[in-house]
């Protein structure tokens, strides 16, 4: 089972190189991250962008272009439309965002013209992180896509953490379904919702071990759920979080990489090919580490 990011390189390696749409990669972690997944001969990439703006960063930076292949264009948007253009002809494998909102690139991905949307179309943020005072890499949703994800929502958000799960090793994953209180009440939606995803998962509906509703402390940490004395099939050993909303799930991402410390990496769950989907502020090694497990785990 991978618990750490540094495993995943094994893995990327067997699955072949690879090819990257980058779009708008103007900033230097970006760059590097790419450059360094180039130089292990992990990907081929093609950088997307307004081209006198790539130049500028790679010489900046100390990167030759002649292993790039270089596409100019004349503003963001059409480097966005370029980018996921060429993912969905088939002329790359893998869309990658470089300095551009998530917003821009989320609306880029999500256009019904794409080519990049599946038959539902139920497309969901995946992050993983890993915090150096956990024994075990943290899956959890959604952090960037879904607003205020409904019942139905919450039970595709679920899926595709157990289906990155298992394909990290973790046949049996623990999830827990995080809100501010364990006590399930009507008056809290997500204490609702994860009363009812505990049930189903009672009785064998979910393929996973799923409880809530629980607080972050009891989901991550045994002592606290031994101190509270929260009865739980979780008892603070969780696999995977699912947040109520993305307020929530967004906060957990940048205090664990701003104030923890912490390597995340990130990519798009419900769409045809792998999409990596980073902070623009995320480090070098965020943005390597969501390359690498872009290229492990494929298509979730």
């Amino acid at each position: 089972m991978v618990t750490e990011f540094s495993q995943l390189f094994s893995l990327a390696q067997n699955a072949g190189k690879k090819k990257l749409s980058v779009a708008c990669p103007y900033d230097f972690h970006t760059l590097c991250a790419v450059e360094k997944a180039r130089s292990e001969s992990l990907i081929e990439a093609a950088l997307i962008g307004q081209k006198a703006r790539i130049e500028k960063n790679a010489s900046e930076n100390g990167i030759s272009l002649d292993n790039y292949e270089i596409i100019d264009s004349p503003d963001d948007d059409n480097a966005l439309e370029a980018a996921v253009r060429k993912v969905s002809s088939g002329r790359a494998d893998i869309l990658m965002k470089g300095l551009i909102s998530s917003e821009r690139y989320l609306k880029a991905v999500l256009n019904r013209n794409s080519g990049l949307l599946t038959l539902d179309s139920t497309i969901s943020h995946i992050g993983i992180i890993e915090n150096k005072n956990l024994n075990r890499l943290l899956i959890f949703g959604d952090a960037a896509v879904l607003p205020e994800p409904d019942f139905k929502q919450k039970l595709r958000i679920l899926s595709s953490l157990v289906k990155m799960a298992k394909k990290l090793g973790n046949e049996n994953p623990k999830v827990a379904l995080i809100a501010a209180t364990e006590l399930v009440s009507t008056a809290i939606k997500a204490g609702h919702d994860a009363a009812i995803i505990s049930k189903m998962s009672e009785r064998g509906q979910l393929g996973c071990i799923a409880d809530g509703p629980l607080g972050l402390d009891v989901a991550i940490d045994k002592e606290a759920s031994e101190i509270k004395e929260v009865k739980s099939v979780i008892k603070g050993d969780a696999d995977c979080l699912i947040f109520p909303n993305i307020e929530a799930g967004n906060a957990f991402y940048k205090a664990n990489t701003k104030i923890a410390n912490s390597f995340v990496a990130s990519i798009l769950a419900g769409v045809k090919c792998p999409v990596i989907l980073t902070s623009r502020a995320d480090s070098i090694d965020s943005k390597y580490y969501s390359i690498l497990l872009s290229l492990a785990t494929g298509v979730i």
